[in-house]
């Protein structure tokens, strides 16, 4: 199926970078010593097993794609790259052949973003974070995020919930022990401490998500069963209601009924999130409802 709405991802990291300037322009080998890591680098950890892997290839082989750099000052700034950087340097290679391009920092961050997802470098929380970033770094809504990383935005949107887990978790997720469909079933209990216990049998006990689920049903049952809590008469209906509006805004938003009235709560993570959502509430309801 043809992308229409989202051509960033799809044009790739080489037609960005053609924006730049010629594609085989600023071809050279340069001394190893003389590159630096990019400073809006979103990934955070570099697996050392896969690294050593790499590092071998490259000296039987060596370096076929070049490192994608730009000049700050005396050095070379990595902008795409930095992980065959690295094994070239645990390789003891000397030069590497990159390709120098002129990027500003203010599209820095987002030529990083775009060659780490495309090559699925990134774990989901580093995702998540880079995803931020590149939201507060440009002032960009979730929808603009979306459109300059080829996602859609509710993608977008589940990805960031995955920074409100408790830091426990969130290395839990970053690190394998805990799968992004774990998370997000973990996002739906509202009490970090229960949350940071559930994910301790799912990784003790190698739970499935559906088994997660279960076990988060069985304690729910639990509760209600000692609490002797009477139900709101539309509870039920409540709940759903604002699991599809959730999902509907991209966005958590609670539905607390008192009586026959209530609120309606929606949670932001970010200034840009709070843009995006005054950007769309500000108009009020559409005439002639």
């Amino acid at each position: 199926m043809t992308q229409l709405k989202r051509p960033a991802l799809g044009r790739g990291l080489t037609s960005l970078m053609s924006q730049m300037a010629p594609e085989d322009a600023n071809q050279r080998e340069l001394p190893l010593g003389s590159l630096v890591p990019n400073r809006a680098q979103p990934r955070t950890h570099f697996d050392e097993a896969a690294l050593a892997e790499l590092a071998e290839s490259l000296k039987q082989h060596g370096m076929v794609q070049p490192i994608v750099v730009r000049k700050v000052g005396q050095q070379f700034e990595i902008i795409a790259g930095e992980r065959r950087w690295r094994a070239a340097r645990l390789a003891g290679l000397a030069m590497a052949p990159v390709v120098i391009k002129e990027v500003p920092d203010d599209r820095l961050l987002e030529f990083a973003l775009v060659e780490n997802i495309q090559r699925q470098e990134l774990n989901p929380i580093e995702e998540a974070t880079a995803y931020w970033q590149l939201g507060e770094h440009l002032r960009l809504t979730q929808e603009q995020v979306a459109d300059r990383v080829g996602k859609s935005r509710p993608q977008v949107a589940n990805t960031l919930r995955l920074l409100r887990l408790p830091a426990e978790l969130k290395a839990d997720v970053a690190h394998g022990r805990l799968s992004t469909g774990h998370a997000k079933v973990l996002l739906g209990v509202p009490d970090p401490r229960l949350q940071e216990q559930l994910a301790h049998e799912v990784v003790a006990q190698q739970l499935s998500v559906r088994a997660l689920e279960a076990r988060i049903q069985q304690l729910q049952k639990q509760a209600k069963a000692k609490g002797g809590r009477k139900k709101h008469p539309q509870e039920l209906f409540i709940k759903a209601a604002a699991e599809e509006l959730t999902q509907s805004w991209g966005t958590r938003i609670e539905i607390k009924a008192k009586g026959k009235a209530g609120a309606l709560v929606m949670h932001y993570g970010s200034e840009a999130e709070l843009d995006r959502l005054f950007e769309a509430l500000k108009h009020g309801p559409a005439k002639g409802r």
